[in-house]
Parts: C-alpha cells; sequence; structure tokens
C-alpha cells in the first residue's frame, strides 16, 4: 500500500528530522515519528505505518480504507517541507493468527494463567503473551511512533 510521508527538516544539528504520515487521519489517529538522520527516515516512517496499521486492525478498522494513493497533503501540515511517497506491504498483518509451540515452565504457565485470570483485559493466554511481548519491544524505542489522538 502506498503511504504519503511528510519530512519536517530540522531547525539544526540538536533537532531531529519530524515524520507524519497523515492518511491515519481520517480515523482518528494521528501518526508521527523522528529520525535523528536522512538516513533512518525510511525505517523510521515504515515502522511508524507498521504500529499504526497494526493498532487499526486491533480497533477493528480495515486498513484497505487507508489506500488513497499518491496526495498532496502540503495544505494540512505545511511545517513538512518534503513529501515521499513509501510502499508498505500490509499482507502480513492482514493474515491471520498463526499458531506457535512454545516452551514454557508449568510453574510460569501457573502464574501466567492466575494472572490472566485475574486480570480481565486479556482474553486468554496467548492474548497476555501477546500484548507483554508488544509492551516490551514498545519500551525499546525511545520514543513511541504512533499515537491514537485522543490518547
Amino acid at each position: 500500500m502506498l503511504f504519503m510521508v511528510g519530512i519536517e527538516s530540522p531547525a539544526d544539528e540538536m533537532q531531529a528530522f519530524g515524520i507524519v504520515i497523515p492518511v491515519f487521519e481520517k480515523l482518528g489517529y494521528g501518526c508521527f515519528s523522528a529520525a535523528d538522520s536522512q538516513e533512518e527516515i525510511l525505517f523510521k516512517a515504515k515502522e511508524a505505518i507498521l504500529l499504526m496499521a497494526e493498532e487499526v486492525i486491533n480497533d477493528g478498522h480495515l486498513v484497505d480504507s487507508l489506500n488513497e494513493g499518491y496526495r498532496d497533503y502540503q495544505a494540512l501540515h505545511p511545517t513538512f517541507d518534503q513529501w515521499l511517497a513509501l510502499e508498505v506491504p500490509l499482507e502480513a498483518l492482514k493474515a491471520k493468527q498463526k499458531r506457535l509451540n512454545i516452551t514454557l515452565s508449568e510453574s510460569q504457565i501457573v502464574r501466567i494463567d492466575s494472572f490472566v485470570a485475574f486480570h480481565r483485559e486479556f482474553k486468554d493466554r496467548s492474548d497476555f503473551l501477546a500484548k507483554a511481548a508488544d509492551k516490551l519491544m514498545n519500551s525499546a524505542d525511545s520514543v513511541r511512533s504512533c499515537s491514537k489522538v485522543g490518547d
């Protein structure tokens, strides 16, 4: 899928390049990131798109609604002085759940199951493990790339 990416050039060497992916705004999300160098821009933009697309799917939206192709967002985001079109395949995100065989100690499984039974925000053991993995991976990023407007 093609995404338009806005780049805001830093005012000096102490600032990062700002990144915006405005198509997510139509679903009520803001999608921003930053890159310390020009070389990082494409990676950070793709990472932000993938994170937000996953959030959109988890919230029950269809990512196909984001398929606008090339569009000029300059008037809506005038501080972003450069624009590029970035192709990001989202097919893997649309895939169904995949079964995974992992090994845990019995005591760990009991602790996880007890935790899940007490904390109703988790549907089941798999949901807990997936959310725990996401939390750990997201905490490794110094800046959260995307957010839902209002969060």
